[in-house]
């Protein structure tokens, strides 16, 4: 259980003691009633009715504010007009306010109208499901932009009408800003890497940049639509061959001075491709991807001879890709027409390449 559905679960409950106090409270009113004939004896029980009703909803409200209080996430719970009815003390700690900044006031009123925080709560009590954003930039009270992550959940009652919405907030502000240090870092260093390959062979970092514009433009189509997946794609296309700058001069260009590229060597490039990036921090996933660039859907690739979904799908991108830009532009393998290249993709399907993705990237390029 997730930390939104646990606290949903506990107001829930809260929600139900409090229906099953009232339920009570009403029972000895009625008892009650039966043995009161005199005016003075209501107003007896209209006294004895109030102190029951505060000392209930006291005692409820310090056990709600315990529990709340031990959340190390922001909290907070609005009515059905989204009106804030209580928080626990790591709001006022995370957003750097006073109480009576947020007191009575309707999340809209507080976060303002265009706020995440205010739209994603509006969401989840409108559509009855919960909603989740990994980075919602918001203002403390001391004026310091920090970053949330913001889970917001519709409450309802017993009898499944709607009576609130919860919102829980975390800040991962130090989390975001080592993510964007530790990516400057990557780029830099691939920076590095592709000036490297361009020493080596100015192909061969041409070639990459061709295999990531191709790639690049059928991302989104494939399901790649996120930043990360999209920045991650991207690297991993620029490093695919990264390996073949540990390839002699002479092997790499053997087919230009018209000898014969020893297969085993050439071959053992996405092996040593990863073995370069091993060490790099944040680069666990491109090393796969760089790994398994040569693998064939049919499981007749190198250098494991797996097959398809095992296949990291950037890598089954790229293999198609790569392909492409190859045929078309390296002299050391023959050049063929845009026609022949086509043709030779479409006889390819299912057995090189990921149908899936033919089909996609056939759709892209013009033929």
């Amino acid at each position: 259980m997730n930390e939104v559905d646990l606290l949903k679960k506990i107001v829930q409950d809260q929600t139900r003691m409090l229906e099953e106090k009232n339920r009570l409270l009403s029972d000895l009113e009625y008892r009650l009633k039966q043995s009161i004939v005199t005016g003075s004896r209501k107003e007896d029980l209209a006294k004895f009715q109030f102190q029951l009703s505060r000392q209930t909803i006291e005692g409820q409200s310090s056990l709600l504010k315990t529990i709340l209080g031990s959340i190390p996430s922001g909290m907070m719970v609005v009515d059905a007009k989204q009106q804030i009815l209580s928080y626990n003390p790591a709001v006022q700690h995370i957003l750097k306010i006073q109480e009576k900044e947020i007191l009575g006031k309707t999340c809209g009123q507080f976060f303002g109208e265009s706020c995440e925080m205010h739209t994603l709560l509006k969401k989840a009590m409108e559509t009855g499901e919960a909603q989740f954003s990994r980075e919602v930039r918001v203002r403390t009270g001391s004026g310091r932009e920090i970053v949330l992550a913001v889970n917001a959940a519709p409450i309802r009652d017993s009898h499944g009408d709607l009576i609130g919405g919860v919102e829980i907030f975390s800040d991962i502000t130090g989390e975001v800003d080592r993510e964007c240090q530790l990516q400057k870092k990557q780029e830099s260093l691939i920076h590095v890497l592709t000036k490297i390959m361009e020493k080596k062979d100015h192909y061969i970092l041409s070639h990459s940049e061709r295999v990531k514009d191709l790639a690049m433009g059928m991302a989104k189509d494939a399901g790649i639509s996120s930043p990360e997946e999209q920045r991650e794609l991207s690297n991993a296309c620029l490093l695919h061959d990264i390996g073949l700058i540990s390839v002699p001069d002479e092997i790499l260009n053997a087919k230009r001075t018209g000898t014969e590229k020893p297969v085993d060597i050439i071959r053992a490039h996405p092996v040593e491709g990863e073995w370069m990036l091993s060490s790099v921090e944040g680069f666990d996933a491109i090393k796969r991807i760089v790994r398994s660039h040569h693998e064939r859907f049919d499981g007749g690739g190198y250098p494991d001879g797996i097959k398809g979904d095992h296949i990291p799908f950037a890598s089954r991108i790229i293999a198609l890709t790569e392909s492409y830009d190859a045929m078309l532009h390296d002299a050391a393998t023959s050049r063929r027409s845009q026609e022949e290249v086509i043709e030779e993709i479409k006889e390819n399907r299912g057995s090189q390449f990921d149908p899936d993705l033919v089909d996609i990237f056939l759709n892209k390029v013009p033929g």
